[in-house]
């Protein structure tokens, strides 16, 4: 009972991946910030962002002979992440962390990249695969500022409000410098942090614009496709 409840889990998953992976992405950008700074606020972080590696591992669909090496990068992400949250704190071990953070969603970016490229037409699943690459750039983002903060203490300027920086200010910080928005609340002050600023911005605008040419692009053609397929039927 249990083992066809869970392969039933899995093929509802596998048929709705997209529309999942966008709810876990929204929920490890959501929740942490509605359930205060502390530990509560970092528990739940860590369990979205578990489910969050688990639903971009099924949506990415590796090869068979990497999915051992696949499972066995999520395992040792999964601890890392889990260190904090059970009282095991370090700047070293952060670090790795994030890498592997970054290293991860690079690589299931890279695959919604290749998804949309090669779709033949402009579906839901292209929608949804579209807005969860600008999400997920946001978190590599986030985790690159977050690295430079734990390598150079001082790279940038904080609020009074915000004693203890913890990931979900960076998440802020990475939106919206991306967005061009600029509050100017968490701004970069030394060269490092400052270019990877410019540099967010600069994706950030780009890839609005891109996208967009991309799916009204991709839309067109499609529709020219269906009008060339409709007159070849009718002149037979």
């Amino acid at each position: 009972m249990i083992k066809r409840l869970y392969y039933k889990s899995l093929v509802w998953l596998e048929k709705n991946r997209f529309p999942v992976l966008l709810l876990s992405t929204l929920l490890t950008l959501v929740l942490p910030a509605f359930s205060g700074n502390g530990m509560l606020s970092e528990f739940i972080f860590v369990l979205t962002l578990s489910f969050l590696f688990i639903q971009s591992t099924i949506v990415a669909n590796v090869r068979k002979s990497r999915k051992l090496l696949l499972r066995v990068i999520i395992i040792s992400m999964m601890v890392l992440i889990w260190l904090k949250p059970v009282g095991y704190d370090s700047v070293y071990v952060d670090i790795v962390k994030l890498a592997f953070i970054i290293a991860f969603f690079t690589f299931v970016v890279a695959f919604l990249v290749r998804f949309m490229v090669r779709s033949t037409s402009v579906d839901v699943n292209v929608l949804i695969a579209s807005i969860n690459i600008y999400l997920l750039a946001g978190i590599i983002g986030a985790s690159l500022s977050l690295v430079l903060y734990n390598l150079y203490p001082d790279a940038y300027n904080f609020p009074s409000y915000i004693c203890a920086p913890v990931f979900v200010h960076f998440l802020y910080y990475s939106y919206i410098t991306m967005s061009s928005v600029g509050y100017g609340d968490i701004t970069p002050r030394i060269p490092e942090t400052q270019t990877l600023a410019y540099l967010l911005s600069i994706s950030g605008q780009l890839y609005v614009a891109i996208i967009i040419a991309f799916l009204i692009g991709k839309f067109l053609m499609h529709g020219d496709r269906a009008k060339i397929d409709q007159n070849n039927e009718e002149n037979k």
